[in-house]
């Protein structure tokens, strides 16, 4: 919690939404900086991210974990859920949900625009920042004696920040005691973040199974409470023909991610993102067609607007014995997936090549790893 001292009425506040980390490996606070707030009627909260987040003000009186189950659960058709079926695509397709990826009101909240009003009655929603940073900006029109939650949708409930609105007689937070607390806080999750890539970089632990053949632990990610690590551990893995290697996704707290090889057609699959207009929904048989317009909001009415997924991308793809081109999946696992957080294992039957079977994550391609086989 942030200290709370004296501050002005109608102060700006700046949050920092997320924090990628200094270091020599790919890791990121997962906070709100402050993760509460005091601020008075009429104040302004300022949100930035140069990550991928939402900055999502959910109404007074609504827990973060309930907002989740009932309003954007992951993989389902509730309206702020960030990846949802498209039906009329095929039972396995999948697309971005516009709630949770476009902004509630585009005409407020931007650079250049009048900050949006938020009454704390409705959900507003910054969206997601495709097209560049976040800067998005809300004045909080909530009476005194509330307190609110605002979320990243992306992230999930762990992820979370508490407004809580004060009286003008009363003291709300000291702009200079949030930023002592935010300096100390991202120290504690660099040492976090470090201590965590020693620790797994240097794992080496295998088990023989019931057939005879040895399986070798890694783990797509780790998170800790407020960090994540994007990496696969080890990022080099040698192992014997006929060996496995068992990806763990149960270390993860805000991410999801994929196992996909060979590496090829897993870029493949992460470049076939086509962003299209539905003008007859879901519910409708016809054809999806290319956008209309060069920027957003891309369709001419903008509710037809569809972010697909390619539909490799998902769901588990392959045998669970990799031979060198052919597509092995382990589908979206981890912290919010609806598949869950279980072990995704990997027969290897042949040598590789020099450079080893490398492989990636499709949520995020920059994840790369390799399986040494000889």
């Amino acid at each position: 919690m942030a200290p709370v001292g004296t501050a002005r009425a109608q102060a700006t506040y700046e949050v920092l939404v997320g924090q990628f980390l200094e270091g020599p490996f790919p890791a990121e606070s997962m906070r709100f900086f402050p993760d509460t707030i005091r601020v008075h009627p009429g104040d302004t909260l300022h949100f930035t991210t140069t990550g991928f987040h939402t900055a999502t003000l959910l109404p007074v009186g609504t827990g973060p974990v309930e907002w989740f189950d009932t309003q954007a659960t992951l993989g389902t058709a509730q309206p702020y859920a960030f990846a949802q079926p498209d039906p009329d695509d095929g039972p396995t397709s999948y697309k971005l949900g516009n709630a949770a990826i476009s902004p509630t009101d585009p005409t407020c909240g931007g650079a250049g625009q009048p900050a949006c009003s938020f009454g704390g009655t409705s959900v507003l929603n910054s969206g997601a920042p495709f097209f560049g940073p976040m800067d998005f900006t809300v004045s909080v029109d909530v009476a005194a004696g509330s307190s609110f939650y605002v979320v990243c949708i992306i992230h999930g409930a762990s992820m979370r920040m508490r407004v809580e609105v004060v009286a003008s007689g009363q003291a709300a937070s000291d702009p200079a005691d949030i930023e002592d607390a935010n300096e100390q806080a991202l120290a504690q999750d660099l040492d976090t973040a470090a201590a965590l890539h020693e620790r797994f970089s240097g794992r080496r632990t295998s088990h023989v199974a019931p057939d005879g053949t040895r399986v070798w632990d890694a783990w797509a990610g780790v998170d800790s409470r407020y960090v994540a690590l994007f990496g696969f551990y080890p990022s080099r893995l040698r192992i014997r023909p006929g060996d496995s290697v068992q990806w763990h996704f149960d270390s993860l707290t805000y991410e999801d991610h994929t196992v996909t090889l060979p590496l090829g057609t897993g870029r493949e699959i992460v470049r076939n993102a086509p962003l299209v207009c539905d003008p007859d929904g879901d519910a409708g048989p016809g054809p999806d067609n290319p956008p209309d317009q060069e920027e957003p909001p891309f369709c001419s009415d903008p509710t037809q607007l569809e972010f697909e997924i390619d539909d490799r991308f998902v769901h588990p793809s392959g045998n669970g014995v990799f031979r060198g081109n052919d597509l092995e999946n382990s589908g979206v696992l981890g912290a919010n997936s609806f598949l869950g957080d279980s072990n995704y294992r990997l027969r290897f039957t042949r040598p590789s090549p020099d450079g080893g079977f490398k492989y990636l994550c499709l949520i995020h391609p920059f994840m790369r790893g390799r399986v040494i086989v000889r």
